[in-house]
C-alpha cells in the first residue's frame, strides 16, 4: 500500500512538472529550434574536410602525363661530322622529329618550413571564430524569449485581476439594481455601472488577444505548442555575481587567436619548401641523346633527386601584412573594451532600474489598499441608500488603475532582472 502511494505522488509530481514551463526551459527550446542551430555541424563538417586536405599535403603528389609532339628542328651531327662518322660504319640520324612520351612523377614533401602546421592552426581557429560567432547570434534569443514570457505572464495577471474587479462590479449592480426597484435609484444610474462593466470587459478582452498574441510567437519561437502548460514565475533574485560573462568576449578572443594564427601562417609562407622527387618515363627520345641519334627506339628512364624551392616574393608582402594583423588585434582590443563599457553602463541603468521598480513596489500594497477602503466606503453608502454612481465609479477606476499599476511593476522587477542576467550573461 505505502509503495502504491509513493508511486501515485510520484506519478502526480512527474504529471505537475510536465504542466509547466520555467523561462530557462524556453530559452533551451529556442536555441534548440532555431535552424541556425545546425550551423554548428556545418562548421564542424567544412573544418574537417580542410584538415584532411592539409593532412594530404603530406602523402606522395603522384602525377601521370602522356604526350606526343612534333618538332620543326632537332639536334644533329654536321653533314662533315655524319661523313666522318659514316667511314667508321656509324650512321647518325639525329633525333626524329616525331617525339612521344609516357611519364610518372613523384613527388613527397620533407619540410615545408611549417606551412600545412599553420594552416591547420588557422582552421581550427577559423572553427572557433565561426562557433563564437554563432553562440552570440543564439545567445540574443534570449531576450526575445524574455519580452514573450513575461508578456504571457503580465497578462495572465492583468486578466485575473480583471475577472476580480467584474465580479466586483457585477456584485454591486445587484445591490444597484435592487435600490432602482425600490425608487432609491435611477435607471441612468444602472446605465452608467452597466457601461463600466462592458468597458472593462472590452479591456478584458484585449488583454485575452495580447495573451494569444504573445503565446502563439512564444510556440514559434520555442517550436512547441504549450496549450494549458503554465508558465511559472521565476523567482525575483538578483544575479550574486556581476562578472560579465557574454558570448561577444569570446568572440572578440577567438578573433584575436585567429589573427594569431594568420601571423603564423604568414611567417611560415617566407621559408623554403624541401620534398624528394622522381620521374619515370617510357617513350622517344631518352636521357641518352647519343644513343637516341643512333636509333629511334622508344626505351625506359628514371631520374630521382632533392629539390628546395624558396618563393622570394613572399618576401615583399609580408612586413605590411604582419602590420595589418597588428593593426587587426588592436582593434580587436578596443572592440572588447568598447564592448565591456557599454555592458557596464546597460548593467548599471538595469541595476538601478531595479532598485526603482522595488521602491515603487514597497508604496504599491500601500496605494491599493487605500484605494479599496476609498472604494469599499462608497460601496457602503450604496448599501445605505447613498446613490453616487459616478464617484462610486471613480473611487472603482482608482483602484483597478492603482492595482494595474502593481501587476505592472511586479512584472517590469521580473523582466528587467531577467534583462539584468541576460546583459551579464549570469
Amino acid at each position: 500500500m505505502k509503495r502504491i502511494i509513493l508511486l501515485t505522488l510520484g506519478a502526480l509530481m512527474l504529471l505537475s512538472a510536465n504542466a509547466q514551463l520555467t523561462i530557462e526551459r524556453c530559452q533551451e527550446l529556442a536555441r534548440e529550434n532555431f535552424p541556425l542551430i545546425r550551423q554548428y555541424g556545418l562548421i564542424e563538417q567544412s573544418s574537417k574536410y580542410t584538415i584532411d586536405n592539409l593532412k594530404h599535403s603530406w602523402l606522395p603528389q603522384v602525377n601521370l602525363s602522356a604526350q606526343a609532339t612534333y618538332q620543326s628542328e632537332t639536334p644533329s651531327f654536321p653533314d662533315q661530322m655524319k661523313a666522318m662518322l659514316a667511314t667508321s660504319g656509324l650512321e647518325m640520324k639525329g633525333l626524329s622529329k616525331d617525339q612521344y612520351r609516357v611519364q610518372l612523377d613523384v613527388n613527397q614533401k620533407i619540410y615545408d618550413g611549417g606551412k600545412a602546421s599553420s594552416e591547420r592552426a588557422l582552421t581550427e581557429a577559423q572553427d572557433l571564430e565561426q562557433k563564437a560567432q554563432t553562440d552570440v547570434d543564439l545567445y540574443n534569443l534570449n531576450k526575445r524569449v524574455n519580452d514573450l514570457f513575461f508578456g504571457v505572464l503580465l497578462m495572465d495577471d492583468r486578466i485575473k485581476q480583471t475577472d476580480m474587479t467584474l465580479e466586483m462590479l457585477n456584485g454591486n449592480l445587484d445591490k444597484l439594481q435592487s435600490h432602482v426597484r425600490n425608487g432609491v435609484a435611477t435607471s441612468a444610474d444602472e446605465s452608467m455601472l452597466r457601461a463600466e462593466i462592458l468597458t472593462v470587459e472590452q479591456s478584458k478582452t484585449t488583454m485575452e488577444w495580447n495573451r494569444q498574441a504573445y503565446k502563439h510567437m512564444l510556440e514559434i519561437l520555442i517550436g512547441k505548442q504549450i496549450g494549458d502548460q503554465q508558465l511559472v514565475r521565476p523567482e525575483a533574485a538578483e544575479p550574486i555575481s556581476t562578472t560579465i560573462n557574454r558570448p561577444e568576449l569570446r568572440l572578440i578572443d577567438a578573433k584575436i587567436e585567429t589573427i594569431n594564427a594568420r601571423e603564423k601562417a604568414i611567417n611560415a609562407s617566407v621559408l623554403p619548401v624541401i620534398s624528394a622527387f622522381g620521374q619515370a618515363f617510357y617513350g622517344y627520345p631518352g636521357y641518352n641523346t647519343f644513343e637516341n641519334m643512333l636509333n629511334h627506339k622508344w626505351s625506359l628512364n628514371a631520374m630521382v633527386g632533392v629539390r628546395a624551392t624558396w618563393s622570394l616574393s613572399s618576401l615583399y608582402d609580408r612586413k605590411n601584412n604582419l602590420s595589418r594583423l597588428k593593426t587587426a588585434r588592436q582593434q580587436a582590443e578596443l572592440q572588447r573594451d568598447v564592448f565591456l563599457l557599454n555592458t557596464q553602463l546597460e548593467a548599471s541603468h538595469e541595476n538601478d532600474e531595479i532598485s526603482r521598480l522595488r521602491e515603487l513596489i514597497a508604496s504599491d500594497a500601500t496605494i491599493v489598499n487605500l484605494r479599496r477602503d476609498v472604494r469599499l466606503a462608497e460601496e457602503s453608502k450604496l448599501r445605505n441608500g447613498v446613490i453616487d454612481i459616478h464617484r462610486l465609479v471613480e473611487r472603482i477606476t482608482d483602484e483597478i488603475t492603482a492595482t494595474q499599476s502593481q501587476i505592472i511593476h511586479n512584472i517590469e522587477l521580473l523582466k528587467t532582472i531577467y534583462d539584468l542576467k541576460n546583459t551579464i550573461n549570469q
